[in-house]
């Protein structure tokens, strides 16, 4: 009895896990959806839609409002200055929203997924066998020759460190982990770097 009431209570743990996440993303896109639904209200009585649309005038204006801010938001996030802040925001999310980094990965995965062309590995997070020992890396670049560039940081400064030509066989891939993660880690001389896949 006591084992069984140990498995429910760790089905629920895992269960809450799971679920937390995907609350707080349908949580946060009911707001974000009820915001621009009262704007697109209106936006569709000053245009008169609603008279010949009725009930679904709201939601068409306001996810044309939606679009819209989408598509300017990635027009102007060429500025330099919009894109850091957004940078510094996205560090926040992960901080205070439990799943945020991983909805976030999985939504870019699926943007990337529609360019037919398939773009080259750049920057990605790693482990690189020296001797006895692994070293925290960035893979900047791979050949069809089994060849590698990598960029060794040295801690505590992410942007600082030696670049190595080295073999694809002394790396090990971190798919897991996301380099903003590794570069924390490195700036704390190695804190959690045990726990990364």
């Amino acid at each position: 009895m006591k084992r069984f009431l140990l498995q429910v209570e760790r089905n629920c743990i895992s269960g809450a896990l799971v679920l937390l996440p995907i609350l707080v993303f349908f949580v946060l896109l009911e707001k974000v959806w009820k915001f621009f639904q009262n704007y697109g209200e209106k936006f569709a009585h000053f245009l008169r839609l609603d008279l010949f649309l009725g009930k679904y005038a709201t939601d068409i204006a306001g996810g044309i409002i939606l679009l819209v801010l989408v598509y300017l938001s990635g027009f102007v996030m060429r500025l330099a200055f919009l894109k850091h802040f957004a940078e510094w925001m996205d560090e926040k999310l992960m901080i205070f929203l439990p799943g945020y980094e991983k909805n976030k990965k999985e939504a870019e995965e699926r943007l990337l997924k529609r360019d037919s062309k398939p773009k080259p590995v750049t920057d990605l997070p790693i482990l690189l066998k020296n001797g006895n020992f692994w070293q925290p890396a960035h893979l900047i670049e791979e050949d069809q020759n089994g060849g590698a560039v990598v960029f060794v940081p040295n801690a505590p400064a992410k942007d600082q460190g030696q670049i190595l030509i080295v073999s694809s066989s002394d790396i090990k891939k971190l798919s897991e982990t996301t380099l903003g993660n590794l570069d924390n880690s490195i700036k704390s001389f190695g804190k959690g770097i045990l726990s990364f896949k």
